[in-house]
């Protein structure tokens, strides 16, 4: 999972949101997994953990309550199918559930697709210049992180060169890491540019 500067209630709010839209997006088996990682991580540290009740987990947001106990119970028996979790006994005989490497390969690109930019109240006057020179071979992936760099808003100033105006460093290194493309890609913090009104208008700076 996104470690960065998110925590656990940054990532359950994120997740609460989301399951409060109306978005076609909001699939129930991808919410119940998220789910799930929510009720598993007391810190979003990947193991296994005790689930307790995923019923009850489900229930403790808001936006569940679009969804009846055997839609859910369907979602979670569903995501298993998917090998996306997995029963397993503990020591003890207890039942404990494991997210697997398939399930947190879909929480990361789940935690992409709500990843947002902090916005501090005052911009410290920096620019995050966000510069990439990605192989041939690794097309899918330098598509990806264009793809992103232009959902999170970022201003294309040359081809393969994007600016923002916020600390971003670690949410971009997640994006290009995940899409196996983070050596390529590099951060830089400017100053200044020569012709940068063009910027502040575009990002309403002034």
């Amino acid at each position: 999972m996104y470690m960065g500067k998110n925590n656990k209630a940054g990532y359950s709010k994120r997740l609460k949101d989301f399951l409060e839209s109306d978005t076609t997006e909001a699939k129930i088996s991808t919410v119940a997994l998220c789910v799930l990682a929510v009720s598993l991580m007391p810190m979003l540290v990947l193991g296994a953990g005790v689930m307790g009740n995923a019923v009850q987990c489900f229930k403790m947001f808001e936006g569940s309550k679009k969804y009846s106990k055997k839609q859910i119970q369907s979602a979670i028996d569903n995501i298993r199918r998917q090998k996306l979790i997995e029963y397993v006994a503990d020591k003890n005989g207890k039942t404990i559930v494991k997210i697997t490497k398939k399930g947190n390969t879909r929480l990361r690109a789940f935690d992409i697709e709500l990843m947002k930019i902090n916005k501090p109240k005052r911009w410290d006057s920096k620019w995050r210049l966000v510069m990439f020179d990605i192989p041939m071979r690794f097309t899918k992936g330098r598509e990806a992180l264009r793809y992103h760099l232009k959902e999170l808003n970022f201003f294309q100033f040359q081809k393969s060169a994007w600016i923002y105006p916020y600390p971003c460093e670690d949410e971009i290194i997640f994006i290009a890491d995940f899409f196996g493309v983070g050596k390529y890609v590099e951060v830089l913090t400017v100053e200044n540019f020569l012709r940068e009104e063009k910027l502040k208008k575009n990002f309403h700076l002034f």
